[in-house]
């Protein structure tokens, strides 16, 4: 039995579409392999142990919930 396949100029305009589509797409993703690929490499961190880089970090601020007085209510009616 012999199978026989057409396409419609409808269905031929969708797929040259999506042909182009996917060539754009894969052309983009190169780009962005490309970019990613010639970017310099980050700095290697150095081998200082863990609690000589926490001791480099700013202090964290103090909580204000207790220090802050909290609003007066209002009776107005």
């Amino acid at each position: 039995m012999p199978y026989v396949f057409s396409m419609t100029a409808r269905m031929a305009t969708i797929a040259a579409c999506c042909i182009l589509l996917l060539c754009v797409l894969l052309f983009l993703l190169g780009v962005e392999i490309g970019a990613r690929y010639a970017a310099p490499a980050a700095p290697v961190a150095s081998a200082a142990p863990a609690g000589a880089a926490v001791s480099e970090r700013a202090p964290l601020p103090a909580s204000t919930d207790a220090a802050t007085p909290a609003a007066p209510a209002s009776n107005a009616s």
